[in-house]
């Protein structure tokens, strides 16, 4: 999204600093190119990634982003002591490893304060309370709290929002949440009694058709579905689905701070907003709750612009886009022509502007692939997809395929690629791919 390029080009799939990779080294990212042409460039929180903001690339910077707050036992993150029983049953200890640490795997609401007496075995001297950018997180009440880091950045966006400014400016907000662990306010879990919450579409047998390749990408989406079922069945599967929905309403309310700050602002009526996310994530479809996989529930993300004249507002639009083309269309508005890297002997941007998209939904002129690809992991052991309107292909490293129908299928329930009637489509959907990844 901020470098416009896809990682097969840039080689970068996490591992280190991402500069530190030869395409990234001197490439000009997109709030980089936006301060060179005479923007004035403020971000917050969680934009890139964890540690990775270069902050002499913002005019302003605000808050560091923060998954916590975590339960601390004095020495380091635990699980909260509420929910260990999840790390006491028979499939846990069972686990030769659990993928991810059991911090990350708890979920509950900020009243639910964590108590850890002393342990004289690991030496932990014990600790009441929550941890929080590296320093106790003092909660007394719903009204008597420390902020949350979404909280802050929200708030720090909304001072940036309301001020008179001479120079046209760029405003990042990253917020955290619905990132686990799944810690918010109570009075958000209160918004959705647990025994209330309805279980997503479930298919019992739906993993027996995928390419295993898939099912083995990564661990933690299974190992986190099937823990949980091993500690509570459904009760436990709709307490986590509670947690995940009471943090997506938390970080809407911060969502609606920084809109209220813009509506009441002189820059009200010449700005452009643009909502997005890195990725979905699985409720428990395909026995897996995590992101990092090639199905619909983690590849599928919000994208919603306003523009501040109304074009196009209230209306959908179904072409396939992708986070490529996020960099494009942000200097379409601005007004800024050419690529940022040319002459500089980088690569050039490879998305395509949503502009024409964006001010007429229904009739707009897409310059851009029928497709949008995603890819799982680098390098010869990265899996690819591409989504059409109707139409999810898959191509692992492996050479399995996988093939679903949306128009009859939304679920992506029935894996059609070995099926005779369907090879005509694969064929293109396969063409497609590769051509997107230059291998045409």
């Amino acid at each position: 999204m901020w470098s416009g390029l896809y990682p097969f080009t840039s080689r970068y799939h996490g591992g280190g600093h991402f500069r530190k990779h030869p395409p990234l080294a001197d490439h000009v990212f997109l709030n980089q190119h936006l301060m060179k042409s005479g923007y004035d460039v403020f971000g917050t929180g969680k934009l890139y990634h964890n540690g990775h903001e270069e902050k002499h690339n913002y005019t302003q910077y605000g808050h560091d982003p923060d998954f916590g707050p975590w339960p601390w036992d004095g020495r380091r993150n635990r699980e909260h002591p509420s929910q260990r029983f999840l790390f006491e049953t028979a499939y846990y200890k069972n686990l030769p490893k659990l993928h991810e640490d059991p911090p990350m795997q708890t979920f509950g609401p900020l009243s639910d304060v964590p108590s850890y007496a002393p342990d004289p075995a690991s030496g932990a001297p014990g600790h009441n309370g929550w941890w929080m950018y590296k320093r106790p997180f003092r909660y007394v009440s719903e009204e008597d709290r420390d902020r949350l880091p979404d909280e802050l950045c929200a708030d720090w966006a909304a001072e940036v929002r309301r001020a008179r400014r001479e120079r046209p400016f760029f405003l990042g907000v990253g917020f955290s949440r619905p990132h686990i662990p799944l810690y918010a306010p109570k009075k958000y879990f209160d918004m959705f009694p647990a025994e209330q919450i309805q279980l997503p579409p479930y298919l019992s047998n739906d993993t027996d058709d995928c390419a295993r390749a898939l099912l083995l990408a990564d661990a933690k989406g299974l190992e986190k579905f099937h823990l949980l079922h091993a500690a509570g069945g459904e009760t436990m599967w709709k307490r986590w689905i509670q947690a995940y929905l009471a943090c997506v309403a938390f970080v809407d309310d911060q969502v609606g701070k920084v809109l209220r700050a813009l509506e009441s602002s002189p820059h009200a009526k010449n700005t452009v907003v643009i909502l997005t996310s890195d990725h979905g994530f699985h409720m428990g479809e395909k026995d897996y709750i995590f992101k990092n996989s090639l199905w619909e529930e983690s590849t599928r993300v919000p994208l919603v612009v306003a523009m501040p004249d109304g074009r196009g507002a209230g209306k959908q639009c179904d072409t396939p886009v992708s986070l490529i083309d996020m960099y494009p269309p942000v200097l379409d508005l601005c007004g800024l022509t050419g690529d940022p890297n040319a002459g500089r002997g980088g690569k050039a941007l490879e998305g395509h502007s949503i502009r024409p998209l964006v001010e007429d939904p229904e009739r707009g002129k897409w310059s851009g692939p029928e497709a949008a690809l995603t890819q799982l992991g680098g390098g010869e052991r990265a899996h690819y997809t591409v989504r059409s309107r109707r139409w999810r292909y898959t191509l692992c490293s492996n050479g399995e395929e996988e093939l679903y129908d949306h128009g009859a299928d939304p679920h992506e329930w029935r894996n059609l690629a070995a099926e005779a009637e369907h090879q005509g489509i694969k064929s293109q959907l396969k063409a497609e791919l590769m051509r997107l990844r230059g291998k045409s």
